[in-house]
C-alpha cells in the first residue's frame, strides 16, 4: 500500500484495522509513520488490542536447551500456536516466538514459567525474569536477598485489575531444625524506572503463623494463591492468599488432600473458581481428583474423581505428566513435563472434559519431532523441562 493511500484511510477505520493485526506486525508497523507509532503506543489502543486478543488466546510452550549448558549457551525458547478446535484427535503447528538468552528453568518449586496477562514470568531460585513474547521486552528483576540458611526462594508475578498494576511476590522460606519454617514475604512493584526496582518487606506479615509453601502459585482476579502446610507438627493444609492490590495475606482452610507437595497438586482457575488437581504419583495414572473451592466465604470445597483409560498413554514415553491449565472449552489440559531426551518422539498434549469424561489427543508439530529441531535447539540426552501456558493473551504493553 502506498503512503498516499494510507493517509486517506479514515482514522477510526485505521485504528480498527490495527487492533485486528498480530502483535508482532504492530511492532514492525510502528516504523510506518509517526501517526501509526503514536496510535500503537496509545494506552486506549493497547487496552483495545488486549481485549480483542483475549477472545483468541494462544498456546504457549517454553523449554530450555538441555539440563546443564554453560551460562553462555543457556537459552529459553518460547513457541506458540493458535488454539485448536474440538476434534477427537488433531495436530497444531507451533512457531518460535522469542528466545531469552542466559536463562534456563527446571521442574521444582523454585522454578516456573507462567503466563500472566500477556507476560511470561520465569523464575529460577534467585533469578526472576519477565518477558513479553509479542514485544520481546525482557526484564530481569534484582536478585533476592539471602534468608537465614538453609532457605528456599521462589518468586511469582501477580496482576491487580483494579489499578492495572503488576507486582512480583517473593517467598524466602528458612528451615531451622526442630522448629517451624519461617517465611519472609517480599514484593516488588513493576512500575517506574527499572533501575530503581527493589524488593521490600510486606508490612504486617510478622504475625502470620509459620507455614511451608508446597505448591506452585496461580493468580486469579487480583489474588495470588498457593498451597501450604501449617504448622509443622500437625501438617494442616491451607491455601495462602496474597491480595495484589492491598498486599494483605490471608489463609483458606482446606481438606488435607487438596494440598500436596509440588506437582502432586496443581492450583488453577476452573470456571472462575480456584481449583486443585491432585494425583497420586505412586499409582498408575488412571485417575485424578478435581477439587473446586465452591464458596470462598464458607471455605467449602467439592471433589470429583476423573478417570482416564490407560491406553491413552501409549504415545507418551513416561508418566511424568502435569496439568498446565484449562482451555476456553472447559477442558483440563494434561502434558508431559519434559521433552524426550533419548528417543525421537512426537510431543502430545491431552484434553479431558470433566462433564463428558471424554479425552482427546493433540500433537504439537514443530516441537522436538525431528533431528534437525533437536540439533538446532540443543536438546541432547539430558532432561529438557517444558512448561505450557494454554491461555496466553497477547499484549503490546511495555512494563
Amino acid at each position: 500500500m502506498k503512503r498516499q493511500e494510507i493517509d486517506h484511510i479514515p482514522f477510526d477505520l485505521m485504528v480498527e484495522i490495527l487492533t485486528r493485526l498480530p502483535a508482532k506486525s504492530l511492532m514492525k508497523f510502528k516504523c510506518v509513520s509517526k501517526l501509526w507509532s503514536s496510535i500503537i503506543h496509545n494506552q486506549s489502543f493497547i487496552d483495545s488490542f488486549y481485549s480483542i486478543s483475549s477472545t483468541r488466546p494462544r498456546f504457549i510452550v517454553a523449554f530450555s536447551n538441555g539440563s546443564f549448558p554453560s551460562d553462555k549457551e543457556k537459552r529459553l525458547f518460547i513457541f506458540s500456536s493458535s488454539h485448536e478446535g474440538h476434534e477427537s484427535s488433531s495436530s497444531v503447528i507451533t512457531n518460535l516466538d522469542t528466545t531469552i538468552p542466559s536463562l534456563t528453568v527446571s521442574n521444582n518449586l523454585a522454578s516456573r514459567c507462567v503466563s500472566v496477562n500477556g507476560f511470561i514470568a520465569c523464575s529460577l531460585y534467585t533469578r526472576f525474569t519477565i518477558c513479553n513474547p509479542s514485544t520481546r521486552q525482557v526484564i530481569v528483576l534484582p536478585i533476592l536477598p539471602s534468608g537465614r540458611a538453609p532457605d528456599m526462594r521462589s518468586t511469582c508475578i501477580g496482576y491487580d485489575p483494579v489499578d492495572d498494576q503488576f507486582k512480583a511476590l517473593a517467598l524466602i522460606s528458612s528451615r531451622i531444625p526442630n522448629k517451624d519454617s519461617t517465611v519472609e514475604h517480599l514484593v516488588l512493584t513493576l512500575k517506574g524506572d527499572k533501575k530503581n526496582y527493589s524488593w521490600r518487606q510486606i508490612q504486617g506479615t510478622n504475625n502470620i503463623p509459620p507455614y511451608s509453601p508446597v505448591t506452585m502459585r496461580v493468580c486469579i482476579n487480583g489474588v495470588v494463591y498457593y498451597g501450604a502446610w501449617t504448622p509443622r507438627q500437625s501438617m494442616n493444609a491451607v491455601i495462602v492468599c496474597f491480595d495484589v492490590r492491598s498486599e494483605k495475606i490471608t489463609f483458606i482452610k482446606t481438606p488435607k488432600d487438596v494440598v500436596r507437595w509440588c506437582n502432586d497438586s496443581i492450583l488453577m482457575e476452573y470456571k472462575g473458581k480456584l481449583a486443585s488437581i491432585v494425583r497420586n504419583r505412586y499409582s498408575r495414572f488412571d485417575t485424578f481428583d478435581l477439587w473446586v473451592l465452591e464458596d470462598i466465604e464458607k471455605q467449602e470445597w467439592s471433589k470429583q474423581t476423573c478417570e482416564i483409560p490407560l491406553s491413552v498413554w501409549d504415545s507418551v514415553e513416561n508418566f511424568n505428566m502435569s496439568f498446565p491449565g484449562i482451555n476456553k472449552f472447559g477442558e483440563i489440559i494434561l502434558a508431559p513435563t519434559c521433552l524426550s531426551g533419548y528417543h525421537l518422539r512426537s510431543f502430545y498434549i491431552f484434553y479431558y472434559h470433566v462433564e463428558t469424561k471424554k479425552i482427546r489427543r493433540v500433537r504439537l508439530e514443530g516441537i522436538a519431532d525431528d533431528e534437525n529441531f533437536r540439533r538446532c535447539y540443543g536438546i541432547g540426552s539430558g532432561q529438557c523441562n517444558v512448561f505450557i501456558s494454554p491461555e496466553h493473551v497477547e499484549t503490546i504493553r511495555f512494563l
